[in-house]
């Protein structure tokens, strides 16, 4: 590869060692594109929550296993065995790119492991790390996993020059490819009656606003709280939070100050049945991010026509097209978020139901995963040889 794609298709191989999460998800919808456009192989978490789909795909596949604790990943550094493995199995595809969808804590061993005349391709969901993952493990899982990288995909354009600046790099080296919709989600039927505490969302299916996801100190779960306790002062829409993660005491707090509110908690990790339903019976996606890289829901949720009320936060302003799509509002703006709410669930039908159309078209135009992995193709082949 010197810049141009020769004539025949690329040797593309995917490590996706996740075990669930978006960057799991992320993973196995651009594998799938990938395959129909590239020779393709694959070495994944025999653990992921999506471990099952791999072989559909019907090319070389080898699943590993993985780790779920600290302990559990120190130990994995040491299964020479395991290491050799994969070493077989990519020598064996001989790929011209080895393709990351996400970092994982074992790619500086693989870096030695797999063949050094491929190019490496990373996706970087997070250029900046969150407030409350920015820890020493955290710092330092991000460090390593940009040791041997030929080049960066960054999910949104704002970010990409500050991640040039401060990794002193060759801008060719870096490109943008949106998030796309997460279409494992789409394929499942969304029901709700799958457990007995989504089963109750039924009477209001198609009304209420929904905050879905991890819970996370960035995501700002208190400022749609604080939001919401003004605008349940004169509406009665219900709202979901639906997410596994701790919440803080200032978020029990105001759960407990809204309990005479149509509030629904679902505290757990949700499948991607659960999401796909959730989702598509909200009236209104909300994310009151303090900071964000992007969000898988965004995507997902205009997919099904659902809009998305959400701070202006790093790329998200890239994916709401305020006014037409949904709503933006300043990162951590409780009046704002107030007054948009407001409107928000103030809008007549026919304008939910145009707003709800752009979603859909928007989704359609711009994150379909056979034209995004179309760009991390020809992207990767731009890049120069690398050194061996």
């Amino acid at each position: 590869m010197n810049g141009t794609r020769d004539d025949r298709r690329l040797r593309v191989l995917v490590v996706s060692l996740g075990r669930h999460g978006g960057v799991t998800q992320y993973g196995l919808s651009m594998g799938r594109a990938l395959a129909a456009q590239a020779e393709m192989a694959v070495v994944y978490s025999s653990a992921a929550e999506n471990a099952e789909e791999w072989p559909l795909l019907g090319v070389p596949h080898l699943p590993v296993d993985t780790f779920s604790t600290v302990p559990g990943m120190l130990l994995s550094l040491l299964s020479v065995r395991r290491f050799a493995r994969i070493r077989r199995f990519a020598k064996a595809f001989a790929p011209d790119v080895i393709y990351y969808p996400g970092g994982h804590a074992w790619k500086p061993v693989l870096d030695f492991v797999l063949p050094r005349r491929a190019q490496t391709v990373l996706t970087v969901h997070d250029p900046e790390l969150h407030a409350g993952e920015d820890s020493v493990l955290h710092r330092l899982l991000d460090r390593v996993n940009r040791l041997r990288v030929h080049g960066y995909v960054l999910l949104n354009e704002i970010q990409r020059q500050p991640f040039i600046d401060r990794l002193r790099i060759d801008p060719g080296r870096v490109t943008v490819v949106p998030h796309g919709v997460l279409d494992d989600f789409q394929r499942v039927e969304a029901s709700l009656l799958g457990s007995p505490d989504t089963a109750r969302l039924t009477d209001f299916a198609g009304e209420y606003l929904l905050f879905v996801g991890r819970i996370r100190p960035y995501k700002g779960l208190s400022i749609l709280l604080k939001a919401y306790r003004e605008v349940a002062k004169t509406h009665d829409v219900p709202l979901v939070v639906a997410g596994s993660g701790e919440l803080s005491s200032e978020e029990y707090s105001l759960l407990k100050d809204l309990a005479a509110r149509p509030v629904y908690l679902v505290n757990r990790w949700l499948d991607s049945g659960e999401i796909a339903a959730l989702t598509t019976s909200a009236r209104f996606v909300v994310l009151p991010y303090t900071s964000a890289t992007q969000s898988g829901v965004i995507p997902l949720a205009s997919a099904f026509g659902v809009p998305a009320i959400a701070s202006s936060a790093g790329g998200i302003a890239e994916q709401v097209v305020d006014e037409r799509t949904g709503f933006l509002v300043p990162a951590g703006d409780v009046e704002a978020l107030t007054q948009v709410l407001e409107r928000a669930i103030s809008l007549d039908e026919e304008s939910y139901r145009r707003m709800s159309e752009r979603c859909a078209e928007h989704a359609r135009d711009n994150w379909g995963w056979e034209a995004l992995a179309a760009r991390v193709l020809d992207f990767s082949a731009s890049l120069p040889s690398p050194r061996r």
